[in-house]
């Protein structure tokens, strides 16, 4: 039992370390009109700590499934491609923003709405885990 509590402990310091070395700032979720079933969400993730973060992916409770997006042109047409993983370099930041690297939130039940705050979940390679509060804007506020 004694160990049990050891290895609790050991792990909750590597989660509690791995939040504290994560930074989310100028973070929004796009609100879109009703009946459209995916959105984006934009922020700058600052990597405070002294090793390299990566970033693998997120998750909020409003879609079915999110994932790391880029946008790239391919033969003058912009597309977006799946990105598996993103490292953020120790006392770096990666920025996600429209026409680049974004998280979609796809296969919305509802679209949040403009003032709303969507609960995201930040997922990295060690495992660990941050959870933001990511306010809603709407599209005409950009």
């Amino acid at each position: 039992m004694k160990l049990f509590f050891t290895a609790l402990l050991v792990f909750l310091q590597v989660a509690v370390t791995a939040k504290a070395d994560i930074l989310v700032e100028d973070a929004w979720v796009r609100s879109l009109p009703p009946g459209v079933v995916n959105t984006s969400a934009y922020m700058t993730i600052r990597n405070t700590g002294e090793s390299a973060v990566e970033l693998t992916g997120a998750s909020t409770d409003v879609a079915g499934m999110t994932m790391l997006h880029n946008t790239v042109s391919h033969d003058g047409m912009m597309h977006m491609e799946h990105v598996d993983s993103i490292s953020i370099a120790p006392h770096g930041e990666l920025l996600l923003q429209s026409g680049g690297l974004h998280l979609m939130l796809m296969n919305l039940q509802t679209m949040p709405a403009p003032g709303a705050e969507v609960s995201l979940t930040l997922e990295f390679a060690d495992g660990a885990s941050a959870v933001f509060l990511i306010p809603v804007r709407s599209v005409l506020d950009e």
